[in-house]
């Protein structure tokens, strides 16, 4: 019985622990969506997010494509973020862990995902 109480418990910790995480990323996009809005007056409309293992430490980043409103071609800008690795739930870390230096694992799946619960 005991068993169970602290196996829910630690369930619960990691649960909160990944959702910090998602809210954190969440907040970050949605802040600089507003800030292309704002400031280079276009309408965003996809997004990717990645995390990266730089030589500096792990970078989240997220690339907004829109389209020019003269040429109607596809831009991509890249706003990047430092983070922490206790920040990373460990399923992604694991990811992020078993590539190579600057290589972008994407996390735009879990990203919708943790969006839509």
């Amino acid at each position: 019985m005991i068993a169970i109480a602290i196996i829910l418990a630690l369930t619960g910790l990691f649960i909160a622990a990944i959702h910090k995480f998602w809210q954190n990323i969440i907040g970050w996009i949605k802040k600089a969506y507003e800030k292309i809005k704002q400031v280079l007056g276009i309408a965003v409309e996809g997004t990717r997010t990645f995390i990266t293992n730089t030589r500096e430490g792990l970078q989240n980043k997220a690339k907004y494509y829109s389209r020019d409103k003269v040429t109607k071609e596809w831009q991509e800008m890249v706003y990047t973020k430092k983070i922490d690795e206790s920040e990373v739930p460990d399923y992604i870390l694991a990811k992020v862990r078993t590539q190579s230096i600057d290589i972008e694992v994407s996390t735009t799946e879990e990203l919708r995902l943790a969006i839509n619960a």
